[in-house]
């Protein structure tokens, strides 16, 4: 082994992993797995037999590579370096690596971070040699990556399959196994690849500087994301941003939401875990497209692969050869949200005389067996929904057998031609998944249109790119995402603030806020009514209490000066029972004017585990405690943005007037949030947590006003 010489730290550009034009597979052996696989992945992918050496001093050749003693025995520098060996030989293969100069590597062991204190240790020390050597390093623990169209597959998880083919997809997945599943249905469909790369357990390289290579990268359109955390939580969000903002198309399949789920990511993968929620708040201002399951993965991938951006809206027309599918295609679009065309009275009229009915449901359209009995209806038909000047793309169910025949191919050809040719985008798809030749996606890449393998996958994946497009109003402009850390650490431990301070943060948040005073006895209080209008509120202030109302220290409707002065001792008799911490500040009551009028809505902050701090706001009482009608958003936001997310309540209704109730200051509401949300996202802004509630809306131009507040700032 050769000494290292470190030169300066640096930040490794992931692109250098597909720019090869030599590889040496160190640890390479004769029959096993992951040896066959990426020296037979090299080799097929573009890589000449001669420029790919296997690394191993047992052998001089194996399976058909020659074989060298070490990598100071090669006949030239390799551009990668593919380390098959054990978590105890990975160091001594990255010396090697530096030492020759190699700028490249993959590590395929496990054992790091995964593996608890140890391995994290073990794991960071790799990193932190990679970095200050500057060698781009993949893993450790990936089953490394694939770019067809720069030639190179470094991949050891079985053989990647022939019919994969160059195309505008990029995936950074943070699961193998579930990569290694994706490549097969990509290969298998036909949907063409630019990248693929597996991220292991992120020691150097982790998802963000995936996402943001590909944001940058000309040959990729369409970024697919399997993520289960991050420890680079601020990174993350920019690189998402910026994928958005070049134009990319960014599909997110986030696993471990769950409180099970999120458990596993712990286990298996070393990494902390967030809820769904969380997650779903930040794509949603990121413009990424977050799906359920990998099947709601692999058909929005394609559908959004296959059809151009000004197809994604609502000019969709369905049109299918059976009336039970139409009814079957209308339920499953109003489940998902689907907004389906409205065809003109012009196209619907051309439709009753074409199809011989009268007010025919246009939109699915059931154009029966006119193909072959009524071909000049058919084609005529088609022709009056893919010219309608509401319609941008038409996605149509025609016959399917096991495999096409040639008549099969000629019909499919001709459908597409003609839904072009009258001015709209074409999509086939399929009722249900089923078993099919390999012929019908060669058919279908050929006349470049999108083929989705069942209606519930095909309407969802319409739903999401139309939800998609919908939600580029909560795409922020500021790129900073201040209030969310660089990296992930445990949370500090907080202190409740006092009522002094507490006052003096909803001040400087603007957040308006019932008339209130702090008094130390009764007399204090009666004084400070004197400034006040009946009826008035009085609570309990006793250091280290929180929910004040569960011991009796919320007194509400004083009618008088006797009621207040009778209630207020009350509470001091209450309040003397109560243990407190020795020096803490004695218990005092505050005095509110009892406001009214308007209808309960809370304001909160959390600090995340992962995200850092996340706003979170809906309608009180049961809305928040039985329905959970939340919505969560990564500070700051704009009252504009605020005022859209406000729409994402199941109960935005009743703030907007619903059944005759008078609509409340929506336009208060969200200036008061996006000013909280701008307080707690300055730098140097301490809270932990905030809590308003209830905050009453008023009226339309009658404001808001908060009339508790709970905060907390880390110690």
């Amino acid at each position: 082994m050769r000494g290292i010489s470190v030169t300066t730290t640096q930040h490794p550009d992931p692109m250098a992993l597909f720019d090869v034009s030599s590889a040496a597979v160190v640890g390479a052996s004769p029959g096993k797995h992951y040896s066959s696989s990426v020296l037979g992945n090299l080799r097929s992918f573009g890589l000449p037999i001669e420029k790919v050496w296997a690394v191993n001093p047992k052998y001089d050749e194996i399976e058909g590579h020659a074989c060298y003693s070490g990598l100071d025995a090669l006949p030239e520098k390799p551009s990668l370096v593919v380390s098959l060996v054990g978590v105890d030989r990975v160091d001594a293969v990255l010396d090697d690596a530096i030492a020759a100069g190699v700028k490249a590597m993959l590590v395929i062991a496990d054992g790091y971070g995964e593996m608890g204190a140890e391995g994290t240790a073990r794991q960071a020390a790799l990193a932190a040699k990679a970095r200050a050597n500057g060698v781009t390093l993949l893993g450790p623990n990936s089953l490394g990556y694939v770019a067809p169209s720069r030639h190179v597959a470094a991949w050891v998880g079985g053989k990647v399959p022939a019919r994969l083919r160059p195309g505008r997809v990029s995936l950074a997945f943070q699961s193998s196994g579930m990569l290694n599943l994706v490549l097969n249905q990509v290969a298998n469909r036909k949907i063409g690849l630019a990248a693929a790369v597996s991220v292991g357990n992120e020691a150097v390289l982790d998802l963000a500087d995936f996402i943001r290579a590909f944001a940058e990268d000309p040959e990729t359109d369409v970024l697919g994301v399997v993520l289960e955390s991050t420890s680079r939580p601020r990174p993350l969000a920019q690189a998402l941003l910026h994928a958005t903002v070049a134009g990319k198309t960014v599909v997110v399949l986030s696993i471990g939401k769950s409180e099970r789920g999120m458990k596993n990511v712990a286990s298996h993968a070393g990494r902390m875990a967030t809820s769904g929620r969380v997650w779903s708040a930040l794509f949603r201002q990121t413009g990424a497209l977050i799906v359920d399951d990998l099947t709601d993965f692999m058909e929005t991938v394609a559908l959004a692969a296959g059809i151009p951006a000004e197809a994604r809206g609502a000019g969709l027309a369905l049109a299918t050869i059976s009336g039970g599918d139409c009814g079957l295609l209308s339920d499953l679009a109003e489940g998902y949200g689907l907004e389906l065309a409205e065809v003109t009275p012009q196209t619907q009229a051309t439709l009753d005389q074409q199809l011989s009915r009268t007010d025919i449901l246009a939109n699915p359209l059931d154009v029966r067996n006119t193909r072959t009995s009524a071909p000049d209806v058919f084609w005529a038909s088609l022709a009056a929904l893919a010219a309608d000047p509401n319609v941008d793309t038409v996605a149509l169910r025609l016959n399917l057998a096991l495999a096409p025949s040639e008549q099969h191919e000629e019909m499919y050809r001709a459908v597409a031609a003609h839904i072009r040719a009258n001015g709209a985008t074409c999509v086939f798809l399929s009722r249900v998944t089923e078993t099919s030749s390999d012929r019908w996606f060669d058919l279908f890449e050929e006349l470049g249109t999108p083929y989705l393998t069942s209606y519930d996958g095909a309407l969802k994946a319409f739903a999401n790119l139309q939800r998609h497009r919908r939600d580029e109003r909560f795409v922020v402009d500021d790129a900073s995402f201040t209030a969310m850390p660089d990296e992930v650490t445990d949370l500090a431990e907080t202190e409740v603030l006092s009522y002094a301070d507490t006052m003096a943060w909803v001040e400087r948040s603007k957040v308006p806020f019932t008339k209130t005073v702090q008094a130390a006895d009764t007399d204090a209080a009666l004084a400070a009514a004197d400034d006040m209008h009946f009826p008035l509120v009085a609570k309990g202030i006793v250091p280290g209490v929180v929910h004040k109302s569960d011991l009796k220290l919320v007194e509400l409707h004083i009618a008088d000066r006797q009621d207040l002065a009778e209630r207020v001792a009350a509470l001091f008799d209450r309040m003397a029972d109560i243990s407190t911490t020795p020096g803490s500040d004695a218990p005092a009551v505050e005095i509110q004017e009892m406001a009214s009028g308007g209808s309960e809505f809370f304001i909160g902050m959390h600090s995340d585990p992962i995200l850092g701090r996340i706003v979170s706001f809906g309608l009180g009482g049961i809305f928040l405690e039985v329905l959970k009608d939340v919505v969560y958003a990564v500070p700051p936001i704009s009252a504009a943005q605020a005022g859209e997310m406000l729409r994402l309540l199941n109960g935005w209704e009743l703030l907007d007037g619903a059944r005759g109730q008078e609509p409340r200051d929506v336009a208060a509401l969200a200036e008061t949030i996006a000013s909280v949300s701008a307080s707690v996202a300055e730098p140097d802004s301490t809270i932990a947590s905030f809590d308003l509630n209830p905050v009453l809306v008023m009226p339309a131009g009658s404001g808001v006003l908060a009339v508790d507040a709970l905060v907390e700032q880390t110690i």
